[in-house]
């Protein structure tokens, strides 16, 4: 409640200072194949979600530059020496455990630091664990972003949320601009894969707890509303249906 009351409050104040920054593109910097989802969709703030394009098999497992491969000591996640397991010379910005069906998982995100907190790298990476394993744990997925990417900050959320009793990561890219843009992004922290992705303005998308998936809320606008008034908010609930997430109920509330 506390969230969707400051999503309502944001309509009619619109900050001076922010620019009118484009959402960033993320993009794997290691060697190898560059990772895709398997239901990719940018959708500008408002419209539908057009049909998704579903690919016949993940591609391979990519990691930022500098992330090592694996960690050869078999210890819980919380033991984790975690400023070990990130690019050289960067900071860790946030740590997010879970458990999975196959053991449990760190999300790691981390910058570049600098003299300008808007112009920084950032990037993440997904940690997996499985006990007795040689190594025990290892680094399954991964992007960086480089500093003219506009990425301001990466908040995670970990969570099941294709309701398989596994906990997966909703991973928010913020770049700001005017309608408090980001790219939101689904990890299976199992399988160490992007199943979904959008970039959206003017909308925000976090876990729902039933039921289990996404909740989206966003400002609709008409052809003459201006950036201070959209016509109506819509509400949506989408669920994983084993390819992609789908809308599942959606409520608009006209101003």
């Amino acid at each position: 409640m506390r969230r969707f009351l400051v999503f309502l409050a944001a309509i009619v104040v619109v900050a001076a200072a922010c620019g009118d920054t484009a959402p960033g593109q993320g993009t794997s910097v290691s060697p190898g194949a560059p990772s895709q989802s398997r239901n990719e969709v940018a959708t500008p703030s408002g419209s539908e979600i057009p049909t998704p394009s579903v690919e016949p098999s993940p591609p391979p497992a990519a990691i930022p530059e500098g992330v090592p491969a694996a960690y050869d000591e078999d210890v819980p996640a919380r033991d984790l020496p975690v400023d070990e397991l990130i690019p050289p010379g960067d900071e860790v910005t946030g740590v997010d455990r879970a458990s999975t069906g196959d053991g449990e998982a760190v999300v790691i995100a981390f910058a570049t630091p600098g003299p300008d907190p808007f112009r920084q790298a950032r990037g993440f990476v997904v940690w997996r664990r499985e006990p007795g394993g040689d190594p025990p744990w290892r680094a399954t997925f991964g992007l960086a972003h480089g500093k003219r990417e506009g990425v301001l900050a990466i908040a995670v959320d970990a969570t099941d949320l294709t309701d398989d009793r596994s906990d997966d990561a909703l991973i928010r890219e913020e770049t700001g601009g005017t309608g408090a843009c980001a790219t939101y992004r689904v990890v299976d922290l199992a399988a160490g894969a992007q199943i979904w992705k959008r970039s959206v303005c003017d909308a925000q998308i976090q876990p729902n707890p039933d039921p289990i998936g996404l909740f989206e809320i966003a400002r609709i606008y008409g052809p003459d509303d201006p950036h201070c008034c959209p016509s109506a908010i819509r509400e949506r609930v989408l669920a994983w249906d084993g390819e992609r997430f789908a809308v599942v109920s959606q409520t608009t509330t006209p101003f």
